[in-house]
């Protein structure tokens, strides 16, 4: 009877574990991958998104260039991809602290001051060129170009569209959300361990029997990870999305491809550990019937 509620209350437990062990996989991955800045700072130079908003901006620039008059190759320097890498990045760092409620606000601190020079330099030369009054209307009409000028940099540098989701106030949604993650994560794995211990202890007669359900249940959440991921990763689903914009497109899903690798990894290291627990649970539980054998005889 006892051996038999053992194996009730074994197969209950394992079930219950697998589904946490998966949840807890995922909001782990979620938490300590998908949320830490290095992550999405990583995808800006293995996609090379510089050199992507790079393109873009001279492409913008230059068909800009017949209605504003202004040549593009006054932004030249101001739009290399070595500029546009800092900005990037400083983008994404402000992004992803506010949405895991690291920073009160989204904010976003680039260095124009070269650019800015440049175009003031221009217009003041045109100016004396053409004989234009320095009034009200040539300082607004400098002061537009400028910001129309930055607006579009930071735009196309702002490659996971932080600023569009903040002025919708998405991004003030999740961050009532997503700081919570971590509290998930540690909830799942806590309550995992809790499980195991139950399992061992409803096997506490046979302690091995707690390494078998234990590394069952991990191996089955850890299918259960792998395989969909798996799949996504070798079809290359997610370059299914359609984006316009080619730096949005690479960083979005560059992102998602890194994060679906990372369960890919984890769901691998949850089998490696299953097999762990098989290669132990086998001879000790051999040398235990053994042993049962051995003293049966002797009776």
């Amino acid at each position: 009877m006892k051996k038999a509620s053992s194996y009730i209350f074994s197969v209950i437990f394992t079930l219950l574990l697998i589904f946490l062990i998966v949840g807890a996989m995922t909001a782990g991955v979620f938490r300590y991958y998908a949320l830490k800045t290095d992550t999405p700072l990583a995808i800006v130079r293995s996609q090379t998104l510089a050199e992507r908003v790079h393109i873009s901006l001279e492409t913008t620039m230059r068909q800009q260039e017949s209605t504003t008059g202004i040549p593009a190759s006054l932004y030249a320097d101001a739009i290399k991809a070595e500029k546009l890498e800092p900005i990037i990045s400083d983008t994404i760092s402000s992004g992803f602290a506010y949405l895991r409620g690291d920073a009160a606000s989204y904010s976003v601190n680039a260095d124009f001051s070269e650019l800015e020079q440049s175009i003031r330099d221009f217009f003041s030369e045109y100016a004396e060129t053409n004989h234009v009054n320095k009034d009200d209307n040539y300082n607004e009409a400098v002061r537009s170009t400028i910001n129309s000028v930055e607006q579009t940099i930071l735009s196309a540098c702002d490659v996971y569209r932080f600023g569009s989701l903040n002025d919708a106030g998405v991004t003030k949604q999740l961050r009532n959300y997503l700081p919570w993650a971590g509290v998930a994560a540690i909830a799942l794995i806590a309550a995992v361990l809790l499980f195991v211990l139950l399992v061992f202890f409803a096997n506490m007669h046979e302690a091995e029997m707690g390494l078998y359900w234990t590394g069952t249940a991990l191996l089955i959440a850890s299918l259960l990870v792998l395989i969909p991921t798996f799949w996504v990763q070798h079809t290359r689903w997610f370059d299914r999305f359609s984006v316009k914009t080619d730096q949005t497109f690479a960083a979005v899903t560059g992102y998602l491809y890194a994060n679906t690798h990372m369960l890919i990894v984890t769901a691998l290291c949850g089998i490696g550990i299953a097999v762990l627990c098989y290669v132990i649970f086998v001879p000790v539980h051999q040398n235990r019937k053994h042993h049962e054998t051995a003293r049966r005889a002797k009776h």
